[in-house]
């Protein structure tokens, strides 16, 4: 399985290739700036994306950010996230924190919710969860993951 450890810091993937902003360390692959697009990868290079305290950072939305990861990820693909609880004091802390996410901030990307039939037109690039947010015991984020649909309709007539 080939993996993209996206914003690695010092929690690498042994046998990922490990991403940073910098290469502050030798185990970093790839060194590159996540608001710069396209992210320097191939299409559908990878089957799985971690991404763990790292969108929050970003000075481009949540819609970019999943496309791009989208675009990455072979269909069937995951991507497993960890992202700050807006209401989490701590999230607030940190300077460097542009976005805040609620557990039902990635539904519009998943056609079998509600709010994912509702506001299906934010983007043609289309997720399942295959393991729905959960909240972190001190309420300061949440982990989700999410399965990449590939050749859905709304794709096919967009790109």
């Amino acid at each position: 399985m080939k993996i993209l450890n996206l914003g690695a810091g010092n929690r690498l993937i042994e046998g990922a290739v490990n991403h940073d902003l910098y290469e502050h360390r030798s185990e970093i692959d790839v060194a590159h700036d996540l608001n710069i697009f396209p992210w320097p990868w191939p299409d559908e290079a990878f089957d799985q994306i971690v991404a763990l305290s790292v969108f929050e950072h970003l000075d481009v939305n949540l819609v970019v950010t999943l496309n791009e990861c989208h675009r990455l990820l072979l269909p069937g693909g995951t991507l497993v996230l960890k992202l700050p609880l807006w209401s989490a004091e701590q999230a607030h802390d940190d300077p460097t924190h542009r976005w805040f996410f609620t557990i039902r901030s990635l539904h519009q990307f998943c056609p079998e919710t509600k709010r994912g039939k509702q506001y299906a037109f934010y983007t043609p690039h289309k997720w399942r969860y295959v393991k729905r947010p959960k909240v972190n015991d001190a309420k300061t984020s949440f982990y989700v993951s999410l399965e990449v649909i590939k050749g859905t309709q709304e794709e096919e007539t967009t790109v």
